[in-house]
């Protein structure tokens, strides 16, 4: 496994942790992750790719993707048209959030990166949360 996925893998973690911490309060609560400890609990496809992790309630009242960017990664073309998708299906979608874990070091750029992309695509009133990776 490379640095680079191995990091990968530790950033979906602290997405995983971040919206758990922020869900703690809903019972029913199920987490998607694209993970190999998830086995088959893997998330679907939305808007033709696959988020890091999808959370949703059940009966679903709100959805909330989760991706896990490196710094190689985060302003490649497809992470730009992955993220712009994933907030152009939130945006249809009532009580939605999209988070985005980074590196520390990439939390103020991310952040940026992600308001105009929302703007871009009308998603402004998503829910947005950039976290810096806490290991």
């Amino acid at each position: 496994m490379s640095r680079e996925s191995e990091l990968h893998m530790r950033l979906v973690r602290g997405a995983i942790n971040a919206i758990k911490a922020d869900y703690n309060d809903v019972y029913s609560l199920i987490i998607y992750a694209d993970l190999p400890s998830y086995g088959v609990d893997r998330p679907y496809a939305v808007g033709g790719h696959i988020p890091d992790v999808l959370a949703v309630d059940t009966p679903e009242t709100f959805r909330v993707i989760g991706e896990a960017k490196t710094g190689t990664d985060l302003e490649t073309d497809r992470s730009k048209r992955q993220i712009k998708a994933f907030l152009t299906h939130l945006a249809r979608t009532s009580h939605s959030a999209f988070y985005l874990v980074v590196p520390t070091f990439l939390k103020a750029r991310a952040t940026g990166l992600v308001d105009d992309w929302a703007r871009s695509v009308n998603a402004s009133h998503v829910r947005r949360i950039v976290a810096p990776a806490r290991f």
